[in-house]
């Protein structure tokens, strides 16, 4: 006979498995900490890397504007502005960071507690089976 509580636990961590599981499990292998220098360090990269496309779109669009004024513009006060735009920008972006790597630490160990919780459950209702089917000696 098919147990429907059991079948339906089967089910439920299954559909985890396939949808949420994967991204989550990484949450089980790292500390709250080192989740969130990972997450920052890849921040920093991918936001450099967004400010450098950024900054090349915009040199792109005023480019007219640059080159006829290429000998009249200071260097260094113009590379100064970019630092501070960068600067700007990392501060913000590596906060938004942050705080997403954080929130989605929490929401990946709830969710995977969850889980884990549902398994032992699943565990002891195989056991109880196994219980109720086992022939008894005497």
């Amino acid at each position: 006979m098919i147990d429907q509580e059991r079948v339906r636990d089967m089910t439920k961590l299954a559909a985890f498995e396939e949808r949420e599981g994967k991204q989550y499990r990484q949450v089980t292998q790292f500390f709250r900490s080192d989740f969130a220098r990972r997450h920052l360090l890849k921040g920093f990269f991918c936001g450099t890397a967004a400010f450098g496309t950024g900054l090349l779109m915009w040199a792109v669009c005023h480019y007219e504007q640059l080159a006829g004024n290429l000998d009249s513009i200071d260097w260094i006060a113009f590379g100064i502005r970019i630092l501070v735009w960068y600067l700007i920008f990392m501060v913000g972006y590596l906060i938004a960071v942050d705080i997403y790597a954080n929130v989605f630490y929490a929401a990946g160990r709830r969710r995977m507690k969850r889980y884990y919780r549902r398994l032992k459950h699943l565990g002891k209702l195989y056991e109880e089976q196994e219980e109720r089917t086992a022939p008894t000696r005497h």
